[in-house]
């Protein structure tokens, strides 16, 4: 008969390589989920001012452009909004130049004395409706357009989305009031 003698040796060569190997292989995964992980942001609402009732959203302007269609019907409110031209006294253009987004202001907005300026920076509250030809007459009965120009020029937004601005702010530090105001 062949005896095989004791093993116990055999555990006690490998036990510090072993060890020093598992610590690696923590390490490389550590490693690992440091480089491939990706950043998050972190939405942190401020304590002091109270959400407005009824809106489904608080979005940066370029977030909400790049699917405002799924907003439509809903209550939003738009940080970081650039003017970028006004349409008369009652409404005005937002987001690139390529493709702006227009913007309403609401009758009682515009009873409040609301008014912005081209490259205001801005945070509007407000919905997010369709521009039908209906709603083109009624901006028109209701004085928004101050000659055929801006009619024609809003023209351009029927089958496209708008937002009716039922309250606007200035939104950015280096913006003066400017006249932006606010009404609910």
């Amino acid at each position: 008969m062949v005896t095989f003698g004791s093993r116990r040796g055999f555990a006690e060569k490998f036990s510090l390589p072993l060890m020093i190997a598992a610590f690696v292989v923590v390490g490389g995964f550590l490693y690992w989920l440091k480089v491939t992980a990706e950043p998050t942001q972190v939405v942190v609402v401020e304590e002091g001012r109270a959400r407005t009732a009824g809106i489904s959203a608080i979005l940066d302007v370029d977030d909400f452009l790049a699917d405002a269609l799924r907003f439509q019907g809903q209550n939003v409110e738009l940080t970081g909004a650039r003017v970028t031209s006004r349409l008369g006294q009652q409404a005005f253009w937002i987001g690139p130049e390529d493709r702006p987004f227009l913007v309403k202001l609401a009758p009682p907005v515009v009873e409040a004395g609301v008014s912005v300026s081209s490259g205001q920076v801005l945070s509007i509250v407000g919905a997010v409706l369709m521009m039908t030809d209906s709603a083109l007459v009624a901006w028109g009965d209701a004085g928004a357009f101050a000659s055929e120009g801006e009619r024609a020029v809003a023209e351009f937004a029927v089958g496209s989305l708008f937002l009716e601005a039922s309250e606007v702010r200035a939104g950015g530090a280096d913006e003066g009031d400017g006249g932006a105001g606010s009404a609910s």
